[in-house]
């Protein structure tokens, strides 16, 4: 308990307000509603937006890190593109001036009720509130890939992008979070990503853009408002550099996820 409240002070002091935040969402639902295993309620989820707002956060998407960004810059982003999040967040994040960044796993979209439409992707892609970005094409732990299955997965994305949003994504988000040295090697070859995200405590610093798996925050139903902001502060990047020594673990006894469940 001692070690843990001094590398806890030690990250705190070195976590850097003016750095670029990411959170992520799966679906935004009424209660007692949704598919995915996680999910958050309408009414707490503006009432984040509604924090962010108050607050004075800027959001931003991947497109603009390569620019000057304001203090206060945070990426708010949804993997799996539920249908929920065109129905029920968007309108809220337009309504608080949000900006947002949702991950396709190409596949599903227009072909699962669950999931948005073309249509739908579109119409939230032409407004400039939200841009698209990759989650593979069927949603799959990556680690479980050969080099040519890596091209597939990446191939077949880049593809369905170009039909429907006559675009490449920018982002690429890890399916699970998962990942280790030989996914990394191969997305980078293989892939025109500028950004590769993983799912740890943390926040992007310029130094870290390149070449590295960027952090992401995961937003849960059971946060609290206070427990939201705290997330945003970094009280708990402390945390991040432990959860990548677990995952590194994992991929030492070549644990692997078989199956998407949402």
């Amino acid at each position: 308990m001692y070690v843990q409240k001094v590398w806890q002070k030690v990250c705190w002091r070195r976590c850097d307000m003016g750095k670029v935040v990411v959170i992520y969402y799966h679906e935004v639902v009424e209660k007692g509603q949704g598919y995915s295993y996680q999910k958050i309620e309408k009414d707490k989820f503006e009432a984040q937006m509604r924090y962010l707002y108050e607050q004075g956060y800027k959001s931003i998407l991947f497109s603009d890190l390569d620019k000057a960004l304001p203090e206060k810059s945070i990426i708010v982003s949804f993997d799996d593109g539920f249908r929920t999040v065109y129905e029920k967040a968007a309108p809220i994040m337009k309504k608080y001036g949000i900006h947002g960044n949702i991950y396709l796993p190409t596949k599903y979209i227009g072909t699962d009720s669950h999931f948005m439409t073309w249509e739908m992707v579109k119409e939230l892609s032409e407004d400039k509130f939200f841009e698209m970005q990759a989650h593979t094409h069927t949603h799959i732990d990556i680690r479980r890939l050969n080099e040519q299955s890596v091209k597939e997965q990446i191939n077949e994305s880049d593809k369905m992008f170009q039909k429907h949003l006559e675009r490449f994504p920018q982002a690429f988000c890890m399916p699970f979070g998962t990942y280790d040295k030989k996914s990394i090697k191969l997305l980078k070859k293989e892939s025109r990503y500028n950004y590769l995200l993983g799912s740890y405590y943390g926040r992007i610093k310029s130094k870290h853009i390149s070449g590295r798996v960027l952090p992401r925050i995961g937003i849960s139903n059971n946060d609290s408002l206070e427990l939201f902001a705290d997330k945003l502060n970094g009280k708990y990047d402390w945390k991040g550099p432990l959860q990548r020594l677990r995952l590194m673990w994992k991929n030492v006894k070549k644990e692997r996820i078989t199956e998407y469940e949402y």
